[in-house]
């Protein structure tokens, strides 16, 4: 189904990352932590002899099946298994080929959206630096780094055809649909319920909340990729029924945030199908923005006489998405904002540090704002925010930072849309676009780019954008040169 496994060495190397992963779990769940020297030697010599792009395209596929043995009571490694050591080896590959290759294109180090990568690294090694507990910091930047490199810097080298890119999604949406099954089947057997929906998941994820943040991703991709195989009926049906078992699954996650980022995701294909321009939609979104800001208190009142609480009902669940009096999620995100911004008020220019929220909030819990689910321990949980948990982290800096790529990404990804010429080229700058804004909205209400499962998918889908653009340029300065001859 998928060219890039058509090669015999190609093939080699995936059923053995297979064959890894699997003994990487076995090693897990018998707690034998110093094998897995063992497999990682194994694995990436036989990676570097035969093919080093093949772990970039298994990446794709395993990230959905990756386990955490610390998130699921299975051991204490806090580590995803296999992608994090994947991961590693792919920055080392990245290495390699800086090193080794002479024709590689530069271009993608010198962009606007790059160079804002580096400010974002270099602010969060400033505030490492200013960090209350520096190790904790250090680890949470390494991790924002080898997320970074190979699913941004080394994906744009793969990128360079439209035809890897499809592959890359293609084998994600073949993983996380392995796991929207196994979910649906295993919640099936508890009659659909909400409580058990909240683990049924496991081991591949630690809840419903970024399982149904990451399907909100690959939905959009999953029809996106539809569209594109719209002439081969085998695959278009395939996808037809990969989209319909991602979106029961979606409803049964019973997650409302990410019921909710679905629906921009939808807009954006209208924005994209009729031309808009990204210079309206940013007046009206700031304009929205003003007006919501300007009439605050009669939004806090209107949603505070909500009584709706969430439930096995489907229709109640949705209603119970504007209870903030009584719902005890709602009410402990809340909770957890209002202590981001009041550790943002105590150390406004360069927060906490990275990583640091969770560590750090409890003493700054209001007794008004306690839930049945709060904690005095400050050692569970984030800010439920990817805006304000770096607010309180990396300070106003780190926020703007954020903040600036959400805006630049979308600025490219409107500009390379009505550029490209290929109808093919639209579709994949729209599906990355619809899959990326809906993590955008659901990161008002959650977090977790400090998760293999978000991080990578999501970085991927901004390389893709920008891929584009880097391949525009490149166009752009060949006709130039053609003319001048």
């Amino acid at each position: 189904m998928i060219e890039l496994l058509f090669d015999k060495k190609n093939r080699i190397v995936f059923w053995i990352s297979i064959f890894f992963t699997c003994l990487s779990v076995g090693l897990v769940y018998f707690d034998i932590y110093y094998l897995f020297l063992f497999p990682i030697v194994l694995f990436a010599s036989i990676v570097f002899l035969f093919k080093p792009d093949v772990v970039f395209y298994s990446l794709a596929f395993l990230v959905p099946l990756s386990i955490n043995p610390n998130d699921v009571d299975l051991g204490h490694l806090s580590l995803s298994i296999p992608t994090e050591p994947m991961l590693f080896l792919l920055v080392l590959i990245f290495i390699y080929y800086l090193v080794s290759e002479k024709n590689i294109n530069t271009k993608i180090f010198t962009h606007p959206f790059s160079i804002l990568i580096y400010f974002y690294i270099f602010w969060l090694l400033i505030t490492t630096i200013t960090s209350v507990d520096m190790i904790v910091s250090i680890k949470f930047v390494i991790a924002k780094i080898w997320f970074i490199v190979p699913s941004y810097f080394l994906a744009h080298f793969y990128f360079k055809k439209e035809q890897n890119i499809i592959s890359f999604l293609t084998l994600f949406i073949c993983g996380i649909s392995i796991v929207a099954a196994y979910n649906v089947i295993h919640l099936a057997s508890f009659n659909f319920e909400d409580k058990p929906s909240q683990w049924t998941m496991q081991p591949f994820f630690k809840d419903h909340a970024i399982l149904g943040a990451i399907l909100a991703i690959a939905i959009p991709i999953s029809f996106g990729l539809r569209s594109y195989f719209n002439s081969d009926v085998i695959r278009k049906n395939i996808f037809s029924i990969i989209s319909v078992i991602l979106i029961i699954c979606l409803i049964f996650t019973y997650s409302r945030a990410a019921w909710v980022s679905v629906i921009p995701a939808l807009l954006l294909f209208f924005l994209l199908k009729f031309k808009f321009r990204f210079s309206t939609l940013f007046s009206i979104v700031v304009g929205l923005i003003i007006i919501g800001l300007f009439n605050i208190n009669a939004i806090l009142d209107s949603l505070g006489q909500n009584k709706v609480a969430s439930s096995d009902d489907l229709v109640e669940n949705v209603e119970s998405i504007t209870n903030i009096s009584s719902d005890a999620s709602n009410l402990e995100r809340i909770n957890r904002w209002s202590c981001a911004i009041d550790m943002w008020q105590e150390k406004p220019f360069f927060g906490w540090g990275p990583g640091t929220y969770m560590f750090n909030y409890a003493p700054f819990q209001l007794s008004a704002n306690y839930t049945e689910i709060s904690t005095n321990f400050g050692d569970v949980g984030n800010a439920h925010s990817e805006y304000l948990g770096p607010l309180a982290e990396t300070g106003v800096i780190g926020l703007l930072i954020f903040l600036l790529m959400f805006i630049m990404v979308f600025y490219y990804l409107f500009k390379v849309y009505h550029i490209a010429k290929e109808k093919s080229s639209r579709i994949i700058i729209s599906t990355a676009g619809c899959g990326l804004i809906t993590y955008f909205v659901h990161g008002f209400m959650n977090n977790y780019l400090d998760t293999d499962k978000a991080a990578v998918i999501f970085w991927i889908l901004i390389s893709v954008i920008i891929s584009f653009d880097v391949k525009n340029h490149n166009k752009t300065k060949l006709e130039i040169s053609s003319e001048q001859l």
